[in-house]
């Protein structure tokens, strides 16, 4: 089984990302994404409008926020 990585520095997502244009679109496979939203000193989350978890079984689970 894949190791599950839930996080990356700023620094490793700028770094995958310097390889691209600035004017390319991201695509978040279905996801909508809302914002960024600071948690912690250290901890930036970046937001849906989908919850997404594992279950009890280690699956993903993906549900629609009510907006």
């Amino acid at each position: 089984m894949e190791q599950y990585k839930p996080s990356i520095t700023v620094g490793e997502f700028k770094e995958m990302l310097s390889h691209y244009p600035d004017n390319m679109l991201l695509d978040f496979s279905m996801l909508d994404f809302n914002r960024l939203k600071q948690r912690s000193p250290t901890l930036v989350q970046v937001e849906f409008n989908q919850q997404v978890y594992r279950d009890s079984s280690n699956n993903v689970v993906v549900e629609n926020l009510g907006q």
